[in-house]
This record gives structure tokens, sequence and C-alpha cells, in this order.
């Protein structure tokens, strides 16, 4: 190894536990490569960082190498991962996504490079998301001139159309490979590397399991409680046995409820992370998509349950601030809508540094103009299907605007005992609303709702809790006084 290769080595971010000589020597010997003349960082992310290798005869190479430590890595999530792009590759139903073909991969700690790596072709291409306006100090789309937006916008838009061909699949869960090399579907992992059992044949088997896998934690982890307080730490919620078995069953009441209409029901490839710092365009034409990475967490889902926006179009209730009167429910598949700047005195002040105060009306503007491209995106969607599928179905062309429902209920339910405490109030008023407006119990139908809750149904509940519930309060706040006294 020349000395020029180890000085580049010796500066590049990395894990501690990863050795860069051994990931050169690992893609030189497996490639069949001659020497490898250069490394250089492509890019680092919350679960992979990337580095370019060149080499003497001229062929660069990407690897991947995974950041997770061996207490947290999922080898069978990686491969599936890896099985996702072959797939893509190899179906012929994704014209136009062009993914990067993957050489040689090892999902081991006990190889020369000291973690996992996956070693594949480097994509070329234009990067939208680092685009900065100097002028309003925004960056990527929301940056860009408003025709610019539109384009990036209908591009995403096609990107996802093509993305919702019809798989050879009928089950829910994620791609990997059997033992003769076909492509199946085998168990549901998150872009975490969670896995959630499967394959499900059904979203109603699916979400059944998954509130199993509650009662089964509560079985293993709270049957030896000292007092009545689930939370275990600082990150987890503060619940009660009681609360908790409430809204289990107010969830689990209303899982026949929303099973989507037959229409939302294809199954489809789900890639997690659709968002501008994974996509690569032409570097002359904004329009043409070139290439698509990071497929971690790749799903075959139902229709319906691919509908969320790319992230670049997502925004939040606290996002640059939080509005009086508008709550923030904290979802992460559902952008909060922000369509109005409201009361602009109640506001925060917020200061980069002395006298240097932050106009939170630019970013606020930014989000505002995130919910009029959502709904261009959503209608370009529609259009590309009927262009490229000959789909005429009504339901389908509402796609985007009927789905965020259907997501808040499948994040609840696929994101452990503590999403249900963090949403307690969205499942207590849906619930009620559900009962209010279904009164036979068995009419089927789509079910829409407001962006956040602004009114509760709650009021016509009489709730007799309340009272053990503010005397639990009151014992608990006379011991945290005594504690103070000594």
């Amino acid at each position: 190894m020349s000395s020029d290769l180890e000085l580049q080595i010796s500066t590049l971010r990395k894990s501690r536990w990863v050795n860069l000589s051994g990931l050169v020597d690992c893609a030189t010997k497996r490639l069949s490569k001659p020497t490898c003349q250069s490394i250089q960082l492509l890019g680092r992310g919350s679960y992979n960082t990337v580095y370019k290798l060149a080499f003497g005869d001229g062929t660069e190479i990407a690897a991947s190498v995974s950041v997770h430590d061996e207490e947290d890595f999922n080898p069978q999530a990686k491969l599936s991962e890896i099985a996702t792009m072959q797939f893509v590759r190899a179906s012929g139903s994704y014209p136009g996504i062009q993914v990067p073909q993957v050489h040689a991969w090892d999902v081991t700690f006990s190889n020369p490079a000291g973690a996992p790596y996956v070693l594949m072709d480097v994509v070329y291409g234009r990067k939208l998301d680092d685009f900065t306006n100097y002028d309003n100090k925004l960056r990527g789309l929301d940056g860009m001139s408003e025709v610019q937006q539109l384009a990036v916008t209908k591009s995403l838009a096609k990107l996802q159309s093509t993305l919702s061909a019809p798989v050879p699949f009928d089950k829910i869960g994620s791609i990997t490979l059997n033992d003769e090399g076909s492509f199946i579907i085998g168990p549901l992992f998150t872009i975490t590397q969670q896995n959630l059992g499967g394959p499900y044949q059904s979203l109603v088997d699916l979400w059944r399991a998954r509130l199993e896998h509650d009662i089964l934690h509560a079985l293993r982890e709270w049957s030896r409680l000292e007092a009545e307080q689930l939370s275990q730490s600082l990150s987890e919620p503060k619940c009660t046995p009681q609360i908790f078995s409430e809204l289990l069953q107010l969830l689990s009441s209303v899982v026949p409820h929303f099973v989507p209409p037959s229409s939302y029901l294809p199954l489809v490839l789900h890639h997690p992370d659709l968002a501008l710092r994974n996509i690569f365009f032409d570097p002359i034409d904004d329009m043409k998509i070139v290439g698509l990475i990071d497929w971690g967490g790749a799903q075959i889902l139902p229709l319906i349950l691919s509908a969320k926006f790319p992230d670049d179009l997502n925004s939040t209730g606290e996002d640059p601030c939080e509005r009086p009167g508008i709550p923030d429910e904290g979802w992460n598949a559902v952008p909060h809508d922000w369509t109005s700047f409201g009361d602009t005195s109640k506001w925060p002040d917020v200061f980069r540094g002395p006298n240097d105060q932050v106009d939170l009306t630019i970013r606020a503007s930014a989000m505002i103009k995130r919910y009029y491209l959502r709904q261009h995106f959503g209608v370009c969607f529609a259009q590309e299907n009927h262009d490229r599928y000959g789909d005429y179905n009504l339901g389908r062309a509402m796609l985007f605007a009927h789905a965020p429902y259907y997501l808040k209920f499948h994040e609840i339910i696929t994101s452990g005992w503590t999403s249900l405490v963090d949403h307690a109030e969205w499942i207590r008023e849906t619930y009620w609303r559900l009962n209010a407006v279904k009164q036979d119990g068995r009419s089927a139908g789509l079910i829409i709702g407001p962006n956040v809750y602004r009114s509760s149904m709650q009021k016509s509940v009489f709730d007799l809790n309340i009272f053990e519930t503010q005397s639990s309060e009151d014992v608990q706040d006379g011991e945290e006084e005594e504690d103070v006294d000594e």
C-alpha cells in the first residue's frame, strides 16, 4: 500500500472498529482488481458510510460500510437490502430507475474490514439536496425557484409512480433470496433494521401480530413492577398499566375498520427513504433521474401504505415553531400541514447571536410552499399512473389525499407500545369519532379526517377514572414534597 493511500486513510472519518486498510484489501481481492490508488469519502448517513475506491485499471467502486456495531447490526436486514437492489435491476418492472450493481458483500464483523460492507458500482449524477439559495439561506428544494420546485416535484412523482408497479409477490414483508437464488418474501424489516416478523398474508395479520407483540412485551417486562409506572427510562413516555390496556383495546377494536378498500391493496415495492439526498439527477436535466440509492428497509406493502411523500416535501408542527391552537401530533409518516402563519406576534424570538434575530417567516413560508408542492406531487402521481398503467381508478387518483389516516394507524401499531402512549389522544379521538359515524358497526368505507384534531368527541364520555388519576397525582406530589423536605 502506497504512502499516499495510507495518508488518505488516516484522514477519513470512520467508526472506531472499521479497518479501512482491510476494506481496501477486501475490495482488491474479491473483485480481482489491481492496486487501489485512492480512497475518499462519498457520503455518511445514519446507517452507512460510503467510500469511493479508485483502482489502477481506471475503475471505481463504492464501498458501503455499516455504522452499526455488532450488537445493533442485523445481517438479515442487510441481505434483504442487497436482494431488493438485485430484484429492481433484474425484474424489468422499474424502467428508468437505475440502481447500482452489487458485486460483493460480507455481513460479518470478522472480515479484514472489521465491519459489514457492500461493494457496488459508483452512481454518477447531480445531487440537488445540497443546492443553496444564498439570498434566503434555504437549501435543497426549499432554496429553488418556484418553477424549479414544480419540475423537481414532478420528477419525484414520476419516480414514485414507477415504484408503484405491481410485484410478483402475494405477501407483505421484505425481499430476500432463498437457497436456490430466487426472490421471495421474508420477514418485514424497517429502515432501522428492526424485524417486524412475517411474512404476512394481510394487513390484519400484520397488525394483530404487532399488538400481540406488545402484550408479549408486557408479560416479559412488566410482571414484577414495584410501582404503577411502565416507563423504565427517560426516553420512554410515562404510562400506567391501565392506560396501556385502554389504548391497546381501543386500537384493537378499530383494526377491522382500517382495512382499506380493495383498490388500495395491490402490493408494491416501497422505498422508505425517498429523498433528494438519495437521488441522482442528470447533470443538465433536472427532470431526469439517473440513480436511486439507500434501499435499506425496503418493503412489499399495500399501495396505500407506500403513499408517503418524499422527505423533502414533509413538514412538522415544530419547524420553524409551534403555532398556538394548532397542535403538533408528531407523526413520522404524515406531514403537518402549514397553510398560514397565524399570529406571528406569539412566535418565539430566535437569535443566531447577539443582535442577530432569525426571521422565522422565511422558513415558515417554505413550509407553506411544501404544502402546495405536496398537492402537485399527488396530481402528478395520478397523471403518471394514468399515462403509464392506464389506471382510471378514481380512488387511486386520490391516493395521497386518502392515505394519511391509514399511515397514522400503521405507524402506531408497528412502532411499539411507546407509540400508543405518544399518540394516546389520537387513538381515543379516532375511536370515538368512528363510534359516532359507524353506528351499525358493520359499514365499510374509506377513512379520512383532519390533518390534526382541534376538537374532541370525548367530551360526551363520562370517564370516572379521572378521580383515580387525580388522587394518584396528589399522592405522587406529596411524596415528592417529602423527598424535598428530607
